[in-house]
C-alpha cells in the first residue's frame, strides 16, 4: 500500500510539472485610473479555474503555470469598480498587461471563503452570510471579537456566548452550537467546546465571515447553528512596524447605592506589531498587553497575548502557513451579583475568585495548485488549553484538541466543481471537574457545484461523522445539504437552503462534577447529540448605493441539551428540549452620500419549545442594529445602536439561586465614535453605552456602564 501511494504521488507531481511545460506566465500592473499610482492588495483571478493572484505594493502581479486557453480575468478590491478583461493564452506565451481600475465610494460586494470552502462573491453565496471588514473593527476599537459580533444583523451575545438565529441559549462555559474558525481551522476548547473570544488578535483580523444556518454538511459538530470564520491579516513584502495604545475610563454607575469604589475604574494596553518579509518568509508577528481594572468588584484581568503567522511559497503553485497563537491570563470571576441594590458587588463567599489560564494553539497548512482545474489544501491544529482556580477545593483543567483536515477542489468542467475531503479529530483531558476523558472523531464531505444554466446554480453535499465520546458509545450522523442561487441580475439572486446538522455532547456536559457559586452539578454520560433541520429562502440585491438582504427561515432542533434539577436538587445536562425557531431577518447596507454608508439589520424571531409549549429561554423576539459612519478628509465620525428585546424566559433554576434574577429589561446600546486618520497616525476616540442604560445580558450580571477609551496607532 505504501508503494502504490508513493508511486501515485510521483505520478501525480510529475503529470502536474509536465502540464506546467506546455502553460504561459501573465504579469501585470494595477493602477488607480485618476491618479495612475499603483494599488496594493488587487484580487486578479481567472474566473472558471483555481489561478489567481493578489497586487504588491508596487501595484504588481504574477500568474504562472496558464494553460493554454481563453479565460476572463477579474480585477476587484475595496474601493474600486470590479473590472473584467478577456485573455487569450497560447503555449509557453508570456503576457504582460497594465489595468487601470476607478474608485469608488458606493457598494463594494464582499467575498467570502467560508459558506462553501472556496472563495465566492456575496451575491454567489447560498446562504445568509454576513463580512465585517477590518476598517468597521478598528474604527469601533473592539478589545475583543464579541464585542464585533454584537452588531452583526442576526446575532445576539449573552454575555460571552453566541446565539445566531435563537440556535443557542446560555450555558455559562459549557459547549457551542456556532463552529469558531481561526483562518479556517476549528478554535474551541477541548473540555468544555467553548470559544475564549480574549485568544484572538482582534487588530490583526482582515475579515470577519458569519455564515448563519445549520453548516454542519460542510463542518460536522459544533456548525448546527452557523459558522463564524476569523481571517487574519495576510503577511506583506513589505516591512512595517504598528504601535497602538488605548485607556479607557468607566464612568460612576448610575445609582449611588451601586458606587463600590472610591475612585474611576480604568482599562489600558496597547500592542506592537511587525509585518513583512524575512528572506524568503512573510513574518507577522503580534505581542500585545491588556489590563483592565473591571467596574464590577472582583471582575478585574491581567492579559498577555502573542501571535505570530508565517508564510513560505515553495513555488509560485505551493506554500505553506504557520501560525502560533499563545495567551496567559489571570482574571477575578464575577458569577452573579449579591442582589439588585449591589448590582456591582458579588456574593460574599465569591470575593477573591481567581483563574488562571495558560493556551496556545498552533496550525500548519500547505496549500498545492497542481492544475488550474485542481488544487488540494492539508490542514492540523493544535489547541492547549489549561486553567486552574483558586478554590477549595481546586479546580483545574488540561486539555489538549488535535484537528486534522484534507480538502480537495476539483473542476472537471465549467459546469462542475466539487469539493471533498476528509477531517477529524483527537481531544485528551485530564480535570478535577471531569476526571480524564478523550474523544475522537471522523468524517468525509463531499459538495457538488452544478452551474444548471447562465441563470442557476445548484449545490448538492453530504456529509457523514462518526464521533466517541469516552465512555459513551460511538454516534454517527449524516447531513445532506441543497442550495439553489437563481441570477436575476449580474449582482442580485434569489436564494434557497435546506441542510440537516448536529452537535455532540462536550466533556464538560456530560461528565462534569463539581460546585460552583452555590450550585451543584452532575454527571450524565447519557447524553445524545442534538440534531436539526435548516431551511431558508432569501432574495440578495446589490446595486450602487445599497445591499439589501432578505431571508426567511425555519429551523428545527430535537435533543437540544439544557441544564435542568434533578429530584435530589442537583444540576445535570439533560436531552430534554424539541424546538422551531422560525422568523425573518433584513439587513442593508445604504450609501447615500459617499462620504457616509448606513447599515441596518432587523430579525424577527418565534423560537417555540415544543416540549414544554412555551417560548424558549433567552432568545429575544426582536433584535434591531443601525450604524452610520461619516467622513470628511481626515476626519470620520460613527454612530451604532443596538435594541434587543426583553427575554420571555430565562432559566426557572436561576430564579432559586440568583436573588433578583427577575429584573431584567429590553435593551437599548449607543455607542458613538469620532477619529481623525493622518498618513501614519491614527487617532481614536470612543464612548460605549453613551446614554447609560443599565441593562443584562444574562440574569445577575449588569452589562458593562457608560466608558470612554482613546487610541493612538502610529505605523513606521
Amino acid at each position: 500500500m505504501k508503494i502504490f501511494i508513493l508511486s501515485l504521488l510521483i505520478f501525480v507531481q510529475s503529470f502536474s510539472q509536465q502540464v506546467r511545460k506546455e502553460t504561459g506566465t501573465l504579469t501585470g500592473l494595477v493602477v488607480d485610473a485618476e491618479t495612475g499610482q499603483p494599488i496594493f492588495g488587487v484580487n486578479v483571478i481567472i474566473m472558471n479555474t483555481f489561478l489567481g493572484s493578489a497586487t504588491n505594493h508596487e501595484g504588481k502581479f504574477t500568474i504562472k503555470n496558464i494553460p493554454p486557453g481563453k479565460y476572463k480575468l477579474r480585477f476587484s478590491a475595496i474601493g474600486y469598480e470590479t473590472k473584467l478583461i478577456d485573455l487569450t493564452m497560447n503555449p509557453g506565451e508570456e503576457i504582460d498587461l497594465k489595468i487601470s481600475i476607478k474608485p469608488t465610494a458606493y457598494a463594494v460586494e464582499p467575498v467570502l471563503v467560508t459558506a462553501t470552502r472556496r472563495e465566492q462573491r456575496l451575491s454567489e453565496v447560498p446562504v445568509s452570510s454576513t463580512v465585517v471588514e477590518s476598517d468597521i473593527i478598528s474604527t469601533r476599537n473592539n478589545l475583543q471579537i464579541d464585542d464585533v459580533l454584537r452588531y452583526v444583523s442576526g446575532v445576539n451575545m449573552i454575555q460571552y456566548q453566541v446565539n445566531i438565529r435563537g440556535s443557542s441559549g446560555y450555558s455559562r462555559g459549557t459547549g457551542t452550537r456556532v463552529l469558531l474558525l481561526f483562518d479556517g481551522a476549528p478554535f474551541l476548547t477541548g473540555d468544555a467546546g467553548e470559544i475564549i473570544w480574549e485568544a484572538i488578535p482582534v487588530w490583526q483580523i482582515e475579515r470577519i465571515e458569519v455564515i448563519k444556518g445549520a453548516g454542519s454538511a460542510l463542518y460536522g459538530s459544533n456548525a448546527i447553528g452557523g459558522v463564524i470564520n476569523v481571517i487574519t491579516k495576510e503577511t506583506s513584502q513589505e516591512k512595517s512596524i504598528r504601535f497602538r495604545t488605548y485607556l479607557g475610563v468607566y464612568d460612576k454607575p448610575y445609582y449611588q447605592q451601586w458606587r463600590w469604589s472610591p475612585r474611576y475604574r480604568f482599562y489600558y494596553g496597547g500592542f506592537t506589531s511587525f509585518n513583512g518579509t524575512i528572506g524568503k518568509i512573510g513574518t507577522l508577528i503580534h505581542l500585545q498587553r491588556s489590563i483592565d481594572e473591571g467596574y464590577k468588584q472582583n471582575q478585574n484581568y491581567h492579559r498577555w497575548n502573542l501571535f505570530s503567522k508565517f508564510k513560505y511559497n515553495i513555488s509560485p503553485y505551493s506554500n505553506v502557513n504557520l501560525i502560533f497563537n499563545y495567551i496567559r491570563q489571570k482574571n477575578e470571576t464575577f458569577f452573579y451579583w449579591k442582589n439588585l441594590s449591589n448590582a456591582l458587588i458579588p456574593r460574599d463567599e465569591d470575593i477573591g475568585a481567581m483563574v488562571s489560564s495558560e493556551r496556545f494553539n498552533i496550525s500548519a497548512q500547505y496549500k498545492e495548485i497542481l492544475t488550474s482545474k485542481f488544487f488540494y489544501i492539508v490542514r492540523a491544529s493544535f489547541f492547549r488549553n489549561k486553567w486552574s482556580d483558586n478554590g477549595t477545593p481546586q479546580n483545574k483543567s488540561t486539555a489538549g484538541l488535535t484537528n486534522f483536515e484534507t480538502q480537495f477542489n476539483y473542476q472537471p468542467n465549467e459546469r462542475h466543481l466539487l469539493i471533498f475531503g476528509a477531517d477529524g479529530s483527537i481531544n485528551i483531558v485530564k480535570s478535577t471537574l471531569f476526571r480524564s476523558r478523550n474523544s475522537h472523531s471522523i468524517a468525509l464531505y463531499i459538495q457538488d457545484e452544478f452551474k444548471s444554466s447562465e441563470k442557476l446554480n445548484l449545490t448538492f453535499g453530504l456529509r457523514g461523522d462518526l464521533y466517541k465520546l469516552d465512555t459513551l458509545k460511538y454516534t454517527g450522523q449524516i447531513n445532506p445539504k441543497f442550495s439553489a442561487v437563481y441570477k436575476l441580475t449580474q449582482t442580485s439572486n434569489l436564494r434557497l437552503s435546506f441542510g440537516t446538522g448536529f452537535r455532540a455532547p462536550a466533556i464538560s456536559e456530560a461528565f462534569t462534577s463539581t460546585t460552583a457559586a452555590g450550585v451543584t452539578v452532575k454527571p450524565n454520560p447519557s447524553l445524545k447529540p442534538e440534531r436539526a433541520i435548516s431551511f431558508e429562502t432569501g432574495l440578495r440585491f446589490i446595486h450602487l448605493f445599497a445591499m439589501i438582504d432578505l431571508a426567511v427561515f425555519w429551523n428545527h432542533y430535537w435533543n437540544l441539551i439544557e441544564p435542568v434539577f434533578d429530584v435530589d436538587g442537583k444540576i445535570f445536562f439533560k436531552n430534554v428540549t424539541e424546538a422551531r425557531i422560525q422568523g425573518l431577518e433584513i439587513s442593508a447596507n445604504l450609501f447615500p452620500l459617499s462620504p457616509v454608508n448606513l447599515s441596518l439589520g432587523y430579525t424577527y424571531l418565534f423560537p417555540w419549545d415544543l416540549s414544554e409549549k412555551a417560548i424558549l429561554r433567552y432568545r429575544p423576539k426582536h433584535i434591531f442594529y443601525a450604524n452610520a459612519n461619516a467622513g470628511y478628509k481626515l476626519f470620520t465620525i460613527g454612530a451604532d445602536f443596538r435594541f434587543i428585546s426583553k427575554y420571555e424566559r430565562i432559566d426557572e433554576l436561576l430564579k432559586i439561586i440568583v436573588p433578583d434574577a427577575e429584573e431584567r429589561v429590553p435593551i437599548y446600546v449607543v455607542d458613538a465614535r469620532v477619529g481623525f486618520n493622518f498618513s501614519k497616525l491614527k487617532i481614536l476616540f470612543n464612548i460605549n453605552n453613551l446614554l447609560q442604560y443599565n441593562y443584562v445580558e444574562i440574569v445577575g450580571n449588569l452589562a458593562p456602564i457608560r466608558n470612554l477609551n482613546l487610541s493612538i496607532e502610529y505605523e513606521l
